[in-house]
């Protein structure tokens, strides 16, 4: 190790010696496969601790490869991505804290030397060559942070700094050298919407309001007050030529609630006022038309991995999740749709068309639309009869429907519901977080969301002003049996969606009977086996509803246990309890990467009944064990009657 930075790390180790410290929180966190956290900004100084998985972490712009144990310090404002690299969980503690210093500031300290930052502020990285103790620390101060033993998490939290301090004076540590100035500058532009003062930015960034002026004129020519301005006068120009927003609009949308002092402003920097301005802009030739943010911005974001699925359905999302609001990007976009098919409609025909009963032209309106009550309570005025829907997540429902939406769920990198594609073959797949600019590229006449989370904070009302969005919640999307009443109520077919049920019951009803006459009363379980875990069906979601509740197969005692302490339909379950299911019929999704002959060769299989008397039955993720819906439901019927009672 150099003697610099061994007098950077000494120079820490004493700042820390003399410090007041407050913890803010303490999180542990567990992200599933093709789950993500997007452009979180650290409210506090933190440390990130990542103790199972793999992953890539991006602090601030400065990439790491999580593999194992990864500490990372990083100071408040800076930014944190996570985005998993394999098909298995990623788990991590967050640690968020404030300290001040009681040691005074020489000019020529080591880390106020190193790129002007304060010693909490200082962004680090370190791969623990002993990383066990920092994983008990780490987990002992959640325990008692959960359960109000502050002080006590508090003398945890020195201890955890202690062991990281000790093993960087042992180890080093890598630093990530982000000037100053431009973690102020990416700030200004990610913030320019909301009131920025001098004060403000002098306590986001622990600095005198003048140091800050004079870093961030250095770097862009501007003051931030008059840099924030210059941001903002662009996006209203954007907003000014390519929509139709009213000029109150465009000034609300870029910070400004006085409309004169926006038009005084706009008028001083461009030399025209807003409407002299959008005038010139419908005159200029035509350019090329895009999605309106980033340049070049494809159907799936790099960043636009992170999901939540509904409480019924296949979620890549396992037992003792906590959730931490990941993303809050605004999109700056004021869009005002017009509903020309009613006027086309209305004017086409004969030039001089038949005057009518104004009776007439309210069953007419009427006919044409109909207002519901969404699941969050919002009035929807839907089409009678909508074309181009989306509907993420609901395409089991719209195919048992009979309905086509325009584009299809996904994640990734358009990775779909395999078990549809006969139906949806050639349906473009949108990102599952449904960014706003995508949706309106489509232009579809209604939107239907399954549940609350998709609409969090300003999206529904986004959404909302592209077309008309009908959210379900989860009062009735937990069911999906119920979820396929609402949206056939929605489509304007809720005779079709009964029939669909009826049906279904029917064939359900036949099916039992049939289990019961070729093989009688027996117990069976659904698996999901992957490279390094296992997970188990609750008994009441996904397939496990099918098999218990439709199917009438017996619940063996490890599945009613996990059933009972796992929140999500598929839980994660240990090798000893596994080892203990006691069940005649397995049903296993294998994403392992090897054969279903080569993993049950592993000793925790062998006493399981079902293995022994060659009862266990493997189908890849395309199949629809991993999800739920009439269409998902009977090819799960119809893979346990194909195979058990084929013997």
């Amino acid at each position: 190790m150099k003697e610099e930075e061994k007098k950077k790390i000494h120079d820490l180790l004493a700042h820390w010696t003399h410090a007041a410290v407050q913890v803010i929180d303490v999180r542990h966190f567990v992200l599933q496969a093709q789950e993500s956290w997007n452009s979180y900004r650290l409210p506090a100084s933190s440390y990130f601790y990542a103790c199972k998985g793999q992953a890539t972490v991006r602090l601030d712009g400065r990439e790491y490869a999580a593999d194992r144990f990864l500490l990372l310090h990083g100071g408040k404002g800076m930014v944190l991505d996570v985005k998993l690299t394999d098909d298995e969980l990623f788990a991590f503690y967050l640690i968020l804290y404030k300290a001040k210093t009681l040691l005074p500031r020489p000019a020529d300290h080591a880390l106020l030397n190193d790129g002007g930052k304060e010693p909490f502020q200082l962004p680090y990285a370190l791969v623990p060559h002993e990383p066990t103790g920092l994983y008990h620390l780490a987990a002992t101060m959640a325990r008692e942070w959960d359960t109000q033993e502050r002080l006590r998490a508090k003398g945890t939290f020195l201890q955890f700094v202690h062991e990281v301090m000790q093993q960087l004076i042992q180890h080093g540590f890598h630093q990530e050298q982000q000037p100053l100035a431009k973690q102020v500058v990416r700030f200004l532009e990610a913030h320019y919407t909301t009131r920025i003062s001098l004060e403000s930015l002098a306590e986001q960034f622990c600095y005198s309001a003048r140091y800050l002026t004079r870093l961030v004129k250095e770097e862009t020519g501007h003051s931030p007050i008059d840099y924030v301005i210059s941001l903002r006068m662009e996006k209203a120009k954007e907003l000014l030529a390519r929509t139709d927003a009213k000029l109150q609009e465009v000034a609300a949308a870029v910070g400004y609630q006085d409309v004169l002092y926006f038009s005084r402003l706009f008028k001083k920097h461009t030399g025209m006022t807003p409407s002299a301005f959008s005038e010139h802009a419908l005159a200029a030739p035509p350019v090329p038309d895009r999605l309106y943010g980033k340049p070049g911005l494809s159907i799936v974001d790099e960043k636009g991995e992170s999901y939540s699925v509904n409480d019924n359905r296949y979620q890549r999302s396992f037992g003792g999740i906590v959730r931490m609001n990941k993303k809050s990007t605004r999109h700056m976009a004021t869009l005002f749709m017009v509903s020309l098919a009613l006027l086309v409609s209305a004017c086409s025909g004969t030039a001089s068309p038949t005057p009518q009963a104004e009776g007439s032209v309210q069953e007419q309106a009427g006919a044409a639309q109909r207002e519901l009550t969404d699941g969050l309570g919002n009035k929807v005025t839907v089409p009678a009869h909508p074309q181009r829907i989306i509907a993420s997540y609901l395409e089991d429902h719209l195919v048992a429907l009979g309905v086509k939406p325009v584009a299809q769920w996904s994640v990734g990198k358009g990775d779909v519901q395999g078990y549809l594609q006969k139906d949806l073959a050639g349906i473009p797949a949108i990102p599952y977080d449904l960014p706003p600019e995508v949706v309106m590229s489509y232009n579809p006449d209604l939107i239907i969301m399954d549940n609350a989370e998709l609409v969090a904070g300003d999206k529904y009302s986004q959404y909302a002003k592209i077309s008309p969005t009908y959210t379900i919640g989860k009062e009735k999307n937990s069911d999906w049996r119920k979820e396929l009443l609402i949206v056939g109520e929605v489509l304007n077919k809720s005779e079709e969606a009964k029939k669909v049920l009826a049906d279904y019951d029917t064939y359900v009803a036949e099916s039992k009977e049939k289990l019961k006459q070729g093989i009688g009363e027996k117990s069976a379980a659904a698996l999901w086996v992957t490279a390094k875990a296992v997970y188990m069906a609750r008994q009441d979601l996904s397939s496990g509803d099918v098999l218990y509740k439709d199917l009438g197969f017996k619940v063996p005692a490890v599945v009613q246990e996990i059933s009972k302490s796992g929140d999500a339909n598929w839980n994660s379950v240990s090798l000893e309890k596994l080892a203990q299911l006691d069940a005649d019929y397995l049903f296993v999704v294998n994403s392992k990467g090897v054969s279903k002959d080569e993993f049950l060769k592993e000793p925790v299989w062998a006493n399981i009944p079902a293995v022994k008397n060659g009862h266990v039955y493997d189908f890849t993720t395309e199949s629809s064990w991993l999800y739920t819906g009439v269409i998902a439901n009977r090819q799960m019927i119809e893979n346990v009657l194909e195979n058990v009672l084929k013997q």
